[in-house]
């Protein structure tokens, strides 16, 4: 067999730009009324699929196959070799298949209703055919009811799953999520958002908790997020609980790595107090990471993240009877046809897809069978079609048509479920022989419940401790950026004081310097920063405003750093051996971690120029002074946490990463915890039986049998430290409210076409003549349509575009390639969007779409006094005498080349729409500001055509960070 090489990323690229193509044929399809059900693909997954593979590098060589459960010999044949004991994994109803890679390919056999089967692809996400598959390999129900037969296939290129590829074969940058989302599901948007979430935990503080003891992690409560808490049945639950919480959110798993080590308890554990037995959840999960940013060794990591008083097994055995519907279904009238033996029942209504209900499964009167089918006798949570909220209906329950609403169990325990031979091994520490796969934001599990001691009674709590930390040594150099990744995309401004300050003559623009300085010293997020002037000349002076008054842009002042400078974003290193995890007992003088962290902060405080915290720096040399002069064995320790814990350097004390000895390796007769119990041994004798059984059920590092870990660890807050390393969050997403109704904008839009639609709304014909469109079609175009951060190429027209954004030269060019004119002149367009600050897909798409592909007769060049001119944007080309018109413009501003052309229009944009805030293609197109005015285009699919184009070159730049204003018109009257 001949070796075929595969490039699974050209693939995926070309799968991804295909169900786009698809999603836009559909969407023009379901608008002229031609098709009202293909909300999705179009029944042609073999085609999309295939073209993907071809362009990754596979031979076409007899490809030409009918069915798509027939590509399997195609497959064999182009070096994909079939996967073996590749199961089905089950989470709700998305279906996975264990150890899904990247570039795998299922084929899956026909089932009724669907005669040639179905082929799809692994993006490393989601599975992708003519489609983004949402719920997994499976396109269909019907598939997902039958359980059909299919076949994994991989290239023989692909590296196994089960073992941990080396760290040179694993590089490269990992996807890191917030262990928590909101209430609602979505993401905590920044790193700010979800800390001052946080704030309002009173336990578990990093470092220092609120006893002055040791904590190298973080607490997450049903105090802030009762969302992703979960109630059991333990009495002392209900008691504590009077309304049980129904773990409508998970935790998450943090990055991207593999399950290494766990103990899922089956049911709480207990330790002996005063007043009875307390319950806790010793249930934990620890996963092993590496990143490795760059191209060298010395810029990796290794590290772990520990999810530690997870809820137990038990919790999850429990009954739920709130359900949700996975398809359509009939509703059946409530009376007892299936005991009756009634041939025909009579149809109710129909329930549709997502709606809740009500259902005890272990009611047998409200469960019956029917033919082989299993029916339930709901409650309607919600109205559906014609039934209304709180009526009951018979309905089919079985084969996954309806799902659990919350409480399911966590996704990394489905290769130990049935039907996979592995088995939950229950309340020990288990290493897990081969360690497997765990994506970031995948379920870990819920808050467990916990009863902690107080003199006479207890608190109690649903809570996660949540550590992050690493054995590798090579952590000051990862610190460091040695390869300097991303420092030619910096993120952050970073200036100290001393730095000339300059003022702006606001008659002139000219700025001069004030003969200040700077004073203080701040981390800047870049893009919030203004510069000026925003469009220089080569050679021109360029100025950072900052809160001070203006700094000059140098070479390398204000130093412009990348998230990977964590050294120089303030990530500082402490080592510290102490001989005890108390650290702040009130007698014994608080140590070398304390110490350094009140210097750390004393330093800080006197960088603070803010008037109300002049005497900040001073409470900490007070209390360092106190620290050396103090022994007569007396001090408060709560001034010490309050200091370490002071709001206003939270971010500070967070970038602040302690080798310590972890309380979870350590057992109770080690020293280190020996002068702590022996203390209480006199003092709280009953604190000291609860401390030891604590220690002596909790402790695991020793029991590990494949990680070696322990007995100090470099601890990072998990939250500040893999919130730097987290890739930039691609979609910052901003509102703008408009006074003016859709409807109103509307009227507005349809009256520019009285009496002559050649200025009202049109859009194009195959043959390429404009026509009018009524009301209705111009409404689906300027409604703004709410989307996601998922394959939703529409969502581009809300981008901003007044800012160059460094999306890849390859990215522009794979764009600009077969267009004609247009094509190589991706160094043209890049330049174009530097010197005047404008988004280069923008650019890109906006000419493709104007020149028809590079073809049209204003960009291949037109006549104008006897001398060629190009206009690559459609400047001044009015409909019906559009070239004539495009030319005389483009000779007014002298375009006599391409490339004058395209750098040209760039400015043309920029000044005439941009800095009037029509920053984004639908403002341009729709101007919500002004409706009617001022208006670039009339086609009225302008602007999403140009999106589709963008949305092809964004998916191939993952890093680039992209900002979008999406308008909200004022509600109608």
């Amino acid at each position: 067999m001949v070796s075929i090489m595969f490039n699974k990323d050209t693939a995926i690229v070309t799968l991804h730009a295909g169900a786009v193509e698809v999603i836009g044929i559909n969407a023009r399809r379901i608008r002229n009324g031609e098709h009202i059900q293909l909300n999705y693909g179009m029944a042609k997954c073999a085609r999309y699929v295939k073209r993907a593979l071809i362009s990754g590098g596979l031979s076409p060589n007899g490809s030409s196959i009918e069915s798509a459960k027939d590509y399997g010999t195609w497959l064999v044949e182009n070096n994909f070799n079939p996967v073996d004991n590749a199961t089905t994994v089950q989470v709700g109803n998305v279906y996975s298949i264990s150890g899904q890679q990247a570039g795998d390919v299922v084929v899956i056999q026909a089932v009724t209703g669907h005669r040639h089967g179905h082929i799809a692809m692994f993006d490393g996400t989601k599975w992708v055919s003519d489609y983004v598959q949402d719920n997994g390999f499976y396109p269909a129900q019907a598939y997902r009811t039958n359980n059909t037969a299919y076949v994994l296939y991989r290239h023989s290129d692909a590296q196994p799953t089960e073992s941990t590829p080396p760290p040179e074969s694993n590089k490269g940058k990992i996807k890191i999520c917030y262990p928590i989302p909101k209430q609602s599901g979505q993401e905590f948007n920044q790193l700010e958002e979800i800390l001052s979430h946080l704030e309002g935990e009173s336990t578990g503080l990093y470092m220092i908790g609120r006893n002055g003891m040791w904590h190298g992690g973080i607490h997450i409560t049903n105090a802030t997020t009762p969302w992703c808490a979960l109630s059991g049945r333990e009495p002392s639950e209900h008691n504590d609980f009077s309304v049980p919480y129904k773990g409508e959110q998970y935790i998450r798993c943090m990055a991207d790595g593999e399950v290494v080590a766990y103990r899922i308890c089956s049911n709480y554990m207990t330790l002996d107090w005063t007043n009875g037995p307390l319950n806790f959840s010793g249930s934990f999960l620890l996963v092993r990471h590496y990143i490795q940013p760059g191209e060298k060794e010395e810029s990796g990591l290794h590290f772990y993240t520990l999810y530690m008083h997870l809820a137990p097994y038990s919790v999850y055995e429990q009954v739920t009877e709130e359900w949700i519907t996975t398809d359509l279904l009939k509703g059946y009238s409530e009376a007892d046809w299936v005991s009756q033996g009634n041939e025909k029942p009579v149809r109710y209504g129909r329930v549709k897809k997502d709606i809740h209900v009500t259902w005890n499964s272990l009611d047998s009167s409200l469960v019956a069978t029917k033919n082989g089918r299993t029916y339930g006798l709901v409650t309607l949570k919600q109205d559906t079609s014609n039934l209304k909220a709180g009526e009951r209906v018979w309905m089919l329950v079985d084969k996954g048509n309806i799902k659990q609403v919350s409480g399911g169990k966590p996704s990394w325990w489905s290769p130990m479920l049935p039907p996979n031979p592995e088995k939950i091994q229950f309340n020990q520490v288990v290493s897990v022989s081969k360690p497997y796969a765990i994506k970031a934001g995948d379920s870990v599990g819920h808050l467990g419940y916990f009863q902690a001691p107080k003199e006479g009674w207890h608190e109690a709590r649903y809570q996660v401790h949540i550590e992050c930390f690493s054995m590798d040594e090579n952590l000051p150099k990862f610190l460091a950026n040695p390869d300097k990744v991303g420092q030619d995309k910096p993120l952050y401004l970073k200036y100290s004081p001393g730095l000339a300050l300059y003022q702006k003559d606001a008659q002139t623009g000219r700025f001069t310097a004030s003969g200040k300085v700077t004073e203080g010293e701040a981390i800047l997020q870049l893009s919030n920063v203004p510069l000026e002037p925003k469009n220089a000349q080569a050679g021109q002076a360029q100025y950072y405003q900052i809160k001070e008054g203006y700094v000059l842009k140098g070479e390398t002042s204000p130093e412009r750093l990348s998230q990977y400078d964590l050294e120089k974003l303030g990530f500082e290193i402490i080592k510290d051996e102490p001989e005890s995890f108390d650290h702040l007992d009130g007698e014994t003088p608080p140590g070398l971690m304390v110490k350094t962290v009140l210097k750390m902060l004393r330093d800080l405080a006197k960088k603070d120029t803010r008037p109300r915290y002049s005497l900040v720096a001073h409470n900490y040399q007070r209390l360092l002074d106190k620290i050396d002069l103090n022994h007569d064995g007396k001090y408060s320790p709560e001034e010490y946490r309050s200091a370490i814990h002071i709001p206003d350097y939270r971010d500070q004390l967070y970038k602040i990463i302690v080798n310590h000895p972890s309380d979870w390796y350590h057992k109770k007769e080690d020293n280190i915890w020996l002068k702590y119990f022996n203390k209480l041994t006199k003092d709280a004798p009953e604190w000291k039986g609860y401390g030891e059984d604590f220690i002596d059920k909790m402790a695991w590092m020793q029991d590990l049998k494949t990680e070696k870990l322990g007995p100090s660890l470099w601890h990072m807050h998990p939250l500040m430290f893999l919130g730097a390393l987290m890739q930039k969050q691609k979609y910052i997403i901003k509102y703008t409210h408009y006074s003016s109704t859709v409807n109103s904008s509307l009227d507005k839009q349809m009256a520019l076409g009285r009496p002559n639609s050649r200025y009202g709304p049109q859009i194009g014909t195959a043959s390429g003549r404009f026509v009018p469109v009524g009301r209705d079609i111009v409404s689906t175009y300027i409604t703004p349509k709410p989307f996601e951060e998922t394959v939703n190429s529409d969502m581009f027209q809300y981008m901003i575009l007044n800012s160059y954004i460094g999306i890849s030269k390859e990215a522009i060019a794979t764009a600009l390639k077969g267009k004609g004119i247009l094509a190589g002149k991706e160094d043209c367009f890049i330049e174009a969007a530097k010197t005047y600050n404008v988004n280069e897909m923008y650019l890109v798409a906006h000419a493709i779409v104007e020149t028809n592909h590079g073809r049209s007769t204003l960009a291949t060049g037109s006549l104008f006094n006897g001398r060629l001119y190009y206009n690559m944007y459609g400047v001044g080309a009015v409909d019906g005498v559009a070239v004539p018109e495009g030319t005389r413009f483009a000779a007014q501003q002298n375009w006599d080349t391409p490339e004058r052309a395209i750098i040209g229009g760039a400015q043309f944009a920029s000044r005439e729409y941009f800095l009037r805030g029509q920053d984004t293609l639908y403002k341009m197109r729709w101007n919500p500001d002004s409706p009617a005015t001022h208006q670039y285009a009339t086609a009225v699919n302008w602007a999403e055509t140009q999106s589709g184009i963008i949305y092809k070159m964004a998916i191939k730049s993952p890093d680039s960070v992209i900002y979008f204003d999406f308008p909200i018109y004022a509600e109608e009257a």
